[in-house]
């Protein structure tokens, strides 16, 4: 049961993503076109979650926003030593995001954030040679973000916001290459978690000199998702194997810490530059606490920090009309020997581009991302198969498309 134990709780909760880690940077497509370097450059309500600060610098007394992005992603793999071959087959990911601003005065500005952070659904391909770590795994999880702004004057925000998150995931794999029922199904293990939830805040600031520079900073805290009534079942199992069993879990959501600066050199031309601090550190290990049937569990994660660099600009053609183009880099945060499947995070160029149309009250964005993950050849040292069973090693390669939509009213 010790070895068994191994087997079924390879990874609960990550999944491919189009940032570092299992981080999905897409809370807004205006933006998105500037490579998401929003912390210090604020022209719609998108400011809720780049820095909320920012929102005492924005025009009118009401400010909404909503939009949503349409993610395709791949991950192949091979294995050349083998002739291993795989790739995903992944559905159509939509995270989305809400933005609501409102000033009461001259000095306080209330608002609330709607937004999906983390979240995807993973598919491999049926039968491929790592489903004894992974076959499928979906993960949903929503952020619910209150927020005050404290303006002091023409120059200077704060912030201060309560994050309460919530959310489900499901993760299936094989318990092992070769473990099957009586009529040679493989056995496999399905994980299931509902109402996994945690809570958090976020601080900002902004300085802003006239119209031409601002600078902001803006820190989001750790979450802890816990799922505390979790169910495993085991399906196409020996009949000497346990069918069901419950479980508890945590999985970290990092802190992150944004600076950035942007400029405005001429009348219609905007800049932005942002560093992007993700505290992965605090993922140290996955442990998963089974309730009676199956043996606790721990796997080593040891990730590390990592930075994210951005830059973007913005030209307004006229006062209906702005186009976009950015760059940023994603840097991993898994070590080497601690890259598996379930988390194929690599290192990436990103690139994007986008508009906005605008008339009147109302606002159109558009805005498109292009990831192109850098090829890793890594292993996951921490698993064994048993006695003479090769490490489960090989070369990854990922890329994304994204089209991203929003509509903003301004009253």
């Amino acid at each position: 049961m010790k070895r068994l134990s191994v087997l079924l709780t390879v990874l609960l909760f990550s999944y491919t993503v189009y940032a570092g880690g299992y981080r999905v940077a897409l809370q807004g497509a205006r933006m998105l076109g500037m490579a998401h370097a929003g912390t210090a450059m604020f022209n719609n309500s998108e400011a809720m979650f780049f820095n909320p600060s920012g929102v005492a610098f924005l025009d009118g007394q009401f400010n909404f926003t909503f939009g949503i992005s349409l993610v395709k992603s791949n991950v192949k793999y091979q294995n050349e030593q083998y002739l291993w071959q795989a790739q995903t087959e992944n559905p159509l990911g939509t995270p989305f995001y809400l933005y609501l601003s409102y000033k009461e005065n001259e000095h306080f500005y209330f608002g609330m954030a709607v937004y999906t952070p983390y979240g995807s659904t993973v598919k491999w391909q049926d039968g491929w040679v790592g489903s004894h770590l992974v076959n499928k795994i979906s993960l949903k999880a929503i952020y619910f973000q209150p927020t005050m702004v404290y303006k002091m004057n023409d120059y200077f925000s704060i912030s201060a916001a309560f994050i309460a998150a919530t959310g489900s995931v499901q993760f299936n794999k094989d318990v092992n290459r070769f473990l099957t029922d009586d009529a040679g199904n493989r056995t496999d293990i399905t994980l299931n978690a509902e109402g996994i939830s945690g809570s958090g805040y976020a601080l900002g600031f902004t300085i802003r000199a006239a119209d031409r520079i601002s600078f902001g900073v803006n820190y989001r805290s750790k979450i802890v998702f816990k799922a505390r009534y979790g169910t495993a079942e085991l399906n196409d199992a020996p009949v000497f194997f346990p069918r069901k069993d419950a479980f508890e879990a945590e999985l970290p959501m990092p802190a992150e810490l944004s600076v950035g600066l942007a400029l405005k050199p001429f009348k219609n031309l905007s800049l932005a530059f942002d560093v992007n601090r993700t505290y992965w550190s605090a993922y140290k290990s996955l442990n998963i606490d089974f309730k009676s049937k199956l043996p606790d569990n721990k796997m080593p994660k040891n990730w590390r920090d990592v930075n994210t660099f951005r830059i973007g600009a913005e030209f307004a053609f006229n006062d209906n009309l702005a186009v976009r183009a950015g760059y940023y880099y994603d840097q991993s945060p898994i070590p080497a020997g601690y890259f598996s499947p379930d988390t194929p995070s690599l290192d990436s160029d990103n690139y994007t581009f986008g508009f906005t149309y605008s008339h009147k009250k109302f606002a159109f964005d558009f805005a498109f991302l292009y990831v192109d993950g850098k090829e890793r050849t890594d292993s996951y040292n921490f698993y064994k198969e048993g006695l003479g069973a090769p490490r489960f090693e090989g070369t990854y390669v990922t890329n994304a498309f994204v089209p991203s939509f929003g509509f903003n009213l301004k009253l």
